[in-house]
């Protein structure tokens, strides 16, 4: 019987070790040809004129490549998107998490075009997860739960990418996606920086102004009648600020006429990090939406001078401790 019992655990050691190695393993790829979408030409394309006349906004298309991946996360097939500069060389690289949850807000072709693409086109590799059992991938999203796993195995599968540069990653992530990025700083140091919009870090809040939330949370957060105030506490970063990596400064941006994510949220938990000395630059804009649609070339403008900072060019977190005259 001991002997039984040793052999049980070397192959239960043996198979979680084979999973762990797995992770971040691309199962499948397939380019996606943006420029000849049916479904974008009105968008892409000046009117009256071929194919050849793209619009001056999005020329940056023409020097990036968008793939369509599944990829391991804890033995499952997760489905997601990379997009790469077209030119030869070595990259930093950025995780984008989507925000929504199972179909609302997940990526698509158009989605990966106008944000995926356009971040790569500043010299980046860009990768996005759909979550696991979104888009036709295995298992179920937990809404901040295992499916955090999902995102986190996106590191070492970027690591094993020929055109990254192991050592500049970054992560970015809007509205529900604002949530995972927290919650995968509190368990890695991987980021050189991190940028959230319109991020959801504190899931009390969420339910008070907005009722219907607390449906999407008995949906998909397993045991959730059981232990409501666990699982609601452990994926809120306003009451996680300690945990978050100390190394990875963190862009808040947030519209002052959000109502999806209140403008509140972000004030709290710039609050918090100012307390846990979590290096923090808040932008507050004034009436953005959700989505900060009336601020989108500011937004990128930010976004991109951030990544650029602590992620390309490898700039030290700032001193936080009290200093000066």
């Amino acid at each position: 019987m001991k002997y039984k019992n040793l052999f049980l655990l070397s192959l239960c050691m043996l198979l979680s070790y084979s999973a762990a190695a797995q992770n971040g393993r691309i199962v499948s790829r397939e380019q996606i040809d943006i420029l000849s979408n049916k479904d974008l030409e009105e968008i892409l394309y000046e009117k009256g004129n071929n194919k050849s006349a793209i619009k001056l906004n999005y020329q940056y298309l023409k020097n990036v490549k968008i793939e369509k991946i599944r990829y391991m996360s804890d033995s499952l097939e997760v489905v997601g998107y990379m997009a790469s500069p077209v030119q030869p060389g070595t990259y930093p690289a950025i995780i984008y998490n989507r925000g929504g949850n199972l179909d609302f807000g997940q990526l698509n072709n158009r989605k990966a075009a106008f944000i995926l693409a356009r971040v790569a086109s500043w010299g980046y590799v860009v990768i996005a997860s759909q979550y696991r059992g979104n888009d036709g991938g295995e298992g179920r999203e937990e809404f901040g739960g295992k499916d955090v796993n999902d995102v986190l195995n996106l590191v070492p599968l970027l690591k094993k990418q020929e055109n990254v540069d192991p050592g500049k990653l970054g992560i970015y992530g809007w509205s529900r996606g604002g949530m995972m990025t927290y919650l995968s700083l509190m368990r890695t140091d991987e980021f050189k920086a991190a940028c959230v919009g319109g991020g959801l870090s504190d899931l009390y809040m969420m339910m008070e102004t907005r009722p219907d939330m607390e449906e999407v949370y008995q949906d998909l957060i397993p045991n959730y009648e059981n232990n409501k105030e666990a699982t609601l506490n452990a994926r809120s970063a306003i009451y996680n600020a300690e945990k978050i990596s100390k190394n990875t400064p963190v862009l808040m941006l947030h519209g002052t006429s959000d109502w999806r994510v209140v403008p509140q949220m972000a004030l709290d938990l710039a609050e918090a990090f100012n307390n846990a000395k979590v290096p923090y630059r808040l932008l507050m804009l004034e009436g953005g939406d959700h989505g900060l649609n009336e601020h989108n070339e500011e937004v990128d403008r930010q976004v991109r001078l951030w990544f650029d900072r602590f992620v390309k060019n490898g700039e030290k977190t700032p001193d936080l401790e009290p200093h000066g005259r």
